[in-house]
């Protein structure tokens, strides 16, 4: 009696080692990200990570002197304007464009002097490192196409929310399709206008 015992606690601790090891793994089957370095993303745990500055000046697009922060976020307006992607991709997809076109235009005419957050979110798949990393490229990649379609690049901030914040819950693909997403929100400095925020 007491060697099935313990054979069979020794199974059930085989099956658990097995599987702790298997979640640690890095996904299957995904996209390599370049620039990325296992290790180099610090923040506080399960708080948002800002490395805008890093990913603009490797493109070109100079830094933000604006404190972000200070300003007031509406993330009503740009609601409808929510970028979708597909699974482990950072790229805009074609059918994307016509909403950054819309925010690319409002933000010239009707929001001159205010900001805008990018926020890069995934799904619940991928290690959280991982998803951090692709979360910072979604939103970098929104915010080149909007820099593309005129906006002032100092007025954009970007920031990963990885896979922290769902939109929608679930764990099939209906619930995963809608949190791969970069949503925009708009931000209003005290005053009105940010210095330097003509676009």
């Amino acid at each position: 009696m007491k060697t099935e015992k313990m054979i069979q606690l020794a199974g059930v601790t085989l099956m658990l080692c097995v599987a702790a090891a298997g979640c640690a793994r890095k996904p299957q089957n995904t996209t390599p990200l370049s620039g990325f370095r296992p290790g180099s993303m610090t923040d506080r745990p399960g708080g948002p990570i800002t490395d805008t500055a890093t990913a603009i000046n490797s493109e070109g697009i100079p830094p933000s002197n604006l404190d972000f922060d200070k300003m007031s976020a509406d993330r009503n307006t740009f609601r409808d304007q929510t970028v979708y992607f597909d699974f482990d991709k950072a790229t805009v997809r074609p059918s994307e464009i016509s909403k950054l076109e819309r925010v690319a235009s409002e933000m010239k005419s009707s929001y001159a002097g205010k900001a805008l957050r990018i926020e890069g979110h995934c799904d619940e798949r991928g290690t959280e490192e991982y998803n951090r990393s692709l979360g910072d490229k979604r939103a970098a990649s929104v915010r080149e196409t909007l820099v593309r379609l005129g906006m002032n690049p100092t007025m954009i901030q970007t920031i990963s929310m990885g896979e922290e914040h769902p939109a929608v819950p679930g764990h099939d693909e209906a619930a995963w399709s809608k949190n791969r997403r970069g949503e925009l929100v708009l931000l209003t400095p005290s005053g009105g206008t940010a210095q330097g925020g003509t676009q």
